[in-house]
């Protein structure tokens, strides 16, 4: 289970840093000021995600 967290958290760390820097980039380039919005909200919300598993991962185990 520990390795299933671990993977787990290391997954959404990568997607929410390709979301903040990739596919906001993007959509602002093109004008797209509500799916910009929506792609740092996604990318911070995995952040805080993949922060409390790990967290969670260094306490508990």
């Amino acid at each position: 289970m520990v390795r299933v967290l671990g993977s787990t958290a290391m997954i959404l760390l990568i997607s929410a840093l390709l979301l903040l820097t990739i596919d906001s980039r993007i959509y602002s380039s093109r004008g797209w000021g509500r799916e910009k919005k929506y792609a740092l909200v996604l990318g911070w919300t995995y952040s805080v995600i993949s922060l409390a598993i790990l967290i969670g991962l260094v306490i508990y185990v």
